[in-house]
C-alpha cells in the first residue's frame, strides 16, 4: 500500500513534466543573426520582482514555462550588450503567448543598482551539483541537521546514522564550505545540535574538483548557513518543541551588524530533552542462541556558538577573525537483557546489564582570514586554523547472570572504565584564481597537522572496589601531517565547457598503542604520496538540454577513533572497537548526467572503492561478538538517477527524485570469512509544497528506501517516511509559526541480517522518529543586511573526529 502510493505520487509527478503553455520569442543581434545564451528575466510591472528566467538557444528562441496570470516585463541582458526591458503585457496562464521578435544593440552594458529578488526552487539542478534549499521549508522546522539530511534528494541515513548518497558511504561533510574536522559519533553529535533554523541550503556534490580535499569516496555535503544582506542590523530568535516519548527543546539567537568598513556577527543556539533509541539482536553463535533486547535512553544540554568580525579595508581586502565552538553533557543509560540458550541446556541463562555513562565533550576553534580580489579576475584567499577537542566519558557497567526464570544469580562481571580523548589540529590553506587563456586557471596549497591522545583506564568492580585492569587499560597516541597541493583550469568553447584538475598528498603518520600487554599491532608507521586527476566535460546543445560528463579520484581516511583498538561495550558479549592496521580507501568515480530545461536531471555513474573500509560484525571467545572497522577488497556501485521539480497546479509545486543502484561488496580474510555480496536497491523522495494564501501553507513530503547493504555484511530490509507540515506567518511576515509531524507511520525503524564467520545474526532498531513539532520564530531588524560568507581551511581533517 505504502509503496502504491509513493510510486503513483511518482507517476503523476513526473506525467507532469512535458510541454506547457509557454511566452516564447526569439532574440536577434543588430545584424539580424540569433543570439545565444541571452538571460530573458520576467518581472511582475508592479514590483520588478523575478518571476521566471530562462536563456536562449543556439537559434535565439526562449521559453518561460509555467508562468502565472500577471501584469509583466521581460528583461534582456547579455555581456556587451545594452539591457532592453520591453513594454508591459499582460498573459493569462495555461496560455500560448509568442512575443514580439527584439533585437539587442551591442553597448557597454551599464549596470543599474537594482536587485532583482525571487524565490528559490526547493531543489535546485546544477551541472556539478544538486543544491536543497530548506530555508523556510515548513517540514524542515524544528529538525536538526541530522534529521533534515535524512530529507535531501539522493542522501539515506542508516540504522548507525551513517550517511550515504546513492548507496555510497565515505560522504564527507563540509559547513559553509570548510570540512568539518568531525567524524563518527563527533560528527553526528555537531549535525544534531544544528538546527534548521540556521540552514540555508544543503549542496550534494558527487564528484568534486581539485580544489577540494580529496576526502571523500561518495562525494561532499556542505551545509551552508543563514546569511545576512548589506548595511544595519539585523537578527532572528527561534523557540523550538518536539515530542514522541519524551520532550525535546531548542532555541537559538542570531544577530549581524555591518557597515562599511565591519561586520559583526554572532549567534547562539542550545538544545536538552529527553531521547529514547531501541535496538533487537538475534544471534547464533557456536551453537548457541543469543536473543538481546536493549532501550537506550539519554539526556543532556548541549550549547553551540559562532562569532567574528570582518573588517573591509577597501573594494579589494579584506580579512576577518572567527570564533566557534560546541560544548555540553550527556547521560546516557542502556539497558539489555539477553536470553541465552546453550548447546548444553544446563548452561542456559539471562544476561542483565544496565549501563550508565556520563560524558562531556567540548570543542573550540579559531580561524584567521584574507580574502583578495579585483574585477581584473585575480582572487586570493588565505585560512589559517586551530582546533581544539576535548572529550570524555565514564561508564559503569554490571553485568548479571540469572537462571532462566531470572530469580537467582548465577555469577556477576561488572567494570568501569573513564576514557578520555584530546584532539588538537592546526591547518594552513591558500587558494589563488586567475583568467588565463580565456579560462579560470586556480593553483592552492594545503598543510595540516593533528595530534590525538586516548588514555582508556578499565577496572573490575569487586565489592563496589574499582581495581585497575592493566590488560585492557591503554594510551593511543596518533600523530599525523598532510601537505597537499593543486592546479585546476576551466574554460568555456562556445557550448562546450571543459574542467581539468590534480592534486597531490602527501601524508606522514604515526601511531603508538602502550599497553601492558603485547599486542601485535603496537605501532603504525605511514609516509605516502597520492596523486588525485578530475575532469569534468559539460556540452550545452541549448537551453533545453545540457550533457556532462565527470571523473575524480577520492581518498577515505580512517577516523582517528576508528584507528583506536579501545572496546566500548553494550554488555559483556557484545562491544565495538577500532582497528590500528585500517587503511585509507580509494574511489575511481564516473558519472554522465543530462539536464532537460534546467530541471529535469538523469545521471547514471559508476564507482570503485578499493582497500574499502566498513563496520564488520565478528565473533570472538566462543560467546562474544563485536563490530570493528576493516578494509575489504572492494566495493562496487552502480546508480541511475533522476530528479526534477515540477508543477502540477500554481499552488501545488513539488521535487521527485528516484535512484536505482546497485552496491558489491567483495572481501577473503582466510579461515572461510568471505564476503560476496551484492544488493539491487531504490530510493524515492518526494516533497509537496502547497500555497492556500500568502501567509499560510501545507507539506507533504516522504521518502522510500529499498533493501541494500549495511558495513560488510548486514543486509537491510526496506525503510520509509511521511512528513507533514504547516507554516503560518503574520507582523508582515516577521514571525513565522511551523506545525508538523514527522515520521507519520513510524516506518522509518532498520531491520538486517548477517551471516558471516560462524555468526547468523537478525537485527532491528529505531529511535523516535515520529515526532510532533513546533516552532516559532521573529526577526527583527534591516531584512537586506548581508554579512561576508565565511569558511576556514580545516574542514577536511575535523571531519575525521569521531
Amino acid at each position: 500500500m505504502k509503496l502504491i502510493f509513493t510510486l503513483s505520487l511518482a507517476l503523476l509527478s513526473l506525467l507532469s513534466i512535458g510541454q506547457e503553455p509557454s511566452i516564447h520569442g526569439t532574440i536577434k543581434d543588430e545584424k539580424n543573426a540569433p543570439m545565444e545564451f541571452v538571460n530573458v528575466i520576467l518581472q511582475n510591472v508592479s514590483d520588478s520582482v523575478m518571476v521566471k528566467t530562462a536563456a536562449s538557444d543556439q537559434n535565439g528562441y526562449f521559453e518561460l514555462i509555467g508562468v502565472p496570470t500577471g501584469n509583466y516585463t521581460l528583461l534582456y541582458k547579455q555581456v556587451g550588450f545594452a539591457d532592453l526591458l520591453s513594454q508591459p503585457f499582460d498573459y493569462t496562464e495555461g496560455t500560448n503567448l509568442s512575443v514580439p521578435e527584439v533585437n539587442i544593440s551591442s553597448a557597454l552594458n551599464e549596470l543599474d543598482a537594482v536587485e532583482y529578488v525571487y524565490v528559490k526552487p526547493l531543489v535546485e539542478i546544477k551541472a556539478d551539483k544538486t543544491v536543497f534549499n530548506v530555508e523556510g521549508t515548513t517540514n524542515a522546522t524544528g529538525l536538526n541537521a541530522m534529521e533534515l539530511l535524512r530529507k535531501a534528494p539522493g542522501v539515506m541515513i542508516d540504522n548507525n546514522e551513517n550517511i550515504m548518497v546513492k548507496g555510497k558511504g565515505g560522504i564527507v561533510v563540509y559547513i559553509d564550505g570548510k570540512l568539518s574536522p568531525l567524524d563518527g559519533d563527533g560528527l553526528k553529535d555537531m549535525l544534531k545540535n544544528m538546527q534548521s533554523s540556521n540552514i540555508e541550503s544543503i549542496e550534494i556534490i558527487t564528484n568534486p574538483s581539485a580544489k577540494f580535499d580529496a576526502a571523500g569516496n561518495a562525494g561532499i555535503i556542505n551545509i551552508k548557513l543563514k546569511k545576512n544582506k548589506n548595511f544595519g542590523t539585523n537578527g532572528n530568535v527561534a523557540l523550538g518543541y518536539g515530542v514522541q516519548r519524551y520532550s525535546k527543546y531548542n532555541s537559538s539567537v542570531a544577530i549581524n551588524h555591518r557597515n562599511e568598513k565591519f561586520n559583526y556577527y554572532a549567534n547562539y543556539g542550545n538544545n536538552w530533552g529527553d531521547y529514547w533509541s531501541f535496538m533487537r539482536f538475534n544471534r547464533t553463535q557456536n551453537g548457541s542462541q543469543f536473543n538481546q533486547v536493549t532501550d537506550n535512553t539519554s539526556d543532556g544540554l548541549k550549547h553551540n556558538f559562532k562569532g567574528g568580525v570582518d573588517y573591509f579595508i577597501n573594494d579589494k581586502h579584506t580579512i576577518g577573525v572567527m570564533m566557534n565552538g560546541n560544548v555540553g553533557e550527556n547521560f546516557w543509560y542502556s539497558n539489555s537483557r539477553t536470553e541465552i540458550t546453550d548447546v548444553n541446556p544446563a548452561e542456559n541463562r539471562t544476561l542483565i546489564a544496565n549501563t550508565e555513562n556520563i560524558g562531556r565533550r567540548d570543542n573550540l576553534a579559531g580561524n584567521i582570514n584574507y580574502r583578495f580580489t579585483d574585477t581584473l579576475g585575480h582572487f586570493l584567499n588565505v585560512d589559517l586554523d586551530y582546533g581544539n577537542y576535548d572529550m570524555y566519558n565514564d561508564s559503569y557497567q554490571p553485568n548479571t547472570y540469572y537462571n532462566p526464570a531470572e530469580n537467582v544469580i548465577l555469577y556477576e562481571n561488572n567494570f568501569r572504565n573513564n576514557t578520555s580523548t584530546l584532539i588538537n589540529l592546526m591547518t594552513a590553506k591558500a587558494d589563488y584564481e586567475q583568467d588565463f587563456l580565456k579560462g579560470k586557471l586556480g593553483a592552492g596549497f594545503k598543510t595540516s597537522y593533528v595530534e590525538t591522545d586516548n588514555q582508556l583506564d578499565f577496572f573490575n568492580v569487586i565489592a563496589n572496589q574499582d581495581f585497575i585492569d592493566s590488560t585492557r587499560s591503554n594510551t593511543f597516541e596518533y600523530l599525523e601531517n598532510i601537505n597537499a597541493g593543486y592546479i585546476n583550469y576551466n574554460r568555456q568553447i562556445k557550448k562546450i565547457g571543459i574542467q581539468l584538475g590534480l592534486r597531490a598528498e602527501h601524508t606522514v603518520s604515526k601511531g603508538e598503542l602502550v599497553s601492558q600487554t603485547t599486542t601485535a599491532y603496537e605501532k603504525i608507521d605511514r609516509n605516502y604520496l597520492n596523486f588525485f586527476p578530475s575532469a569534468a566535460l559539460t556540452y550545452n546543445r541549448s537551453d533545453k538540454h545540457t550533457y556532462n560528463l565527470t571523473y575524480s579520484r577520492r581518498i577515505d581516511r580512517p577516523s582517528y577513533q576508528d584507528l583506536n583498538p579501545f572496546e566500548y561495550r553494550l554488555d559483556e558479549l557484545s562491544y565495538q572497537k577500532g582497528n590500528v592496521n585500517l587503511r585509507p580507501q580509494l574511489t575511481d568515480a564516473f558519472e554522465l548526467s543530462h539536464t532537460y530545461k534546467y530541471a529535469l536531471n538523469t545521471s547514471l555513474s559508476y564507482s570503485r572503492t578499493n582497500d574499502f573500509f566498513t563496520e564488520i560484525t565478528d565473533t570472538t571467545e566462543v560467546s562474544r561478538s563485536f563490530i570493528s572497522p576493516r578494509n575489504l577488497g572492494y566495493q562496487e556501485n552502480f546508480s541511475l538517477n533522476i530528479g526534477s521539480p515540477f508543477k502540477i497546479k500554481k499552488w501545488w509545486n513539488g521535487y521527485l527524485n528516484a535512484s536505482v543502484f546497485q552496491v558489491h561488496n567483495r572481501a577473503d580474510f582466510g579461515d572461510d570469512k568471505i564476503i560476496d555480496i551484492r544488493a539491487n536497491s531504490y530510493s524515492l523522495y518526494m516533497n509537496n509544497s502547497f500555497t492556500v494564501t500568502k501567509t499560510l501553507g501545507f507539506e507533504l513530503s516522504g521518502w522510500y528506501s529499498g533493501p541494500g547493504i549495511w558495513g560488510g555484511t548486514f543486509q537491510n530490509d526496506p525503510m520509509w517516511s511521511l512528513d507533514a507540515g504547516m507554516k503560518k506567518t503574520f507582523w508582515n511576515d516577521k514571525a513565522a509559526l511551523r506545525l508538523s509531524i514527522g515520521d507519520i507511520f513510524w516506518a522509518s525503524q532498520w531491520k538486517g541480517v548477517s551471516q558471516f564467520g560462524g555468526l547468523y545474526m537478525t537485527a532491528t532498531g529505531g529511535w523516535e522518529s515520529r515526532q510532533f513539532r513546533v516552532n516559532f520564530s521573529y526577526s527583527f531588524g534591516n531584512e537586506n543586511v548581508k554579512g561576508r560568507d565565511r569558511k576556514t581551511g580545516s574542514d577536511d581533517i575535523t571531519n575525521r573526529v569521531k
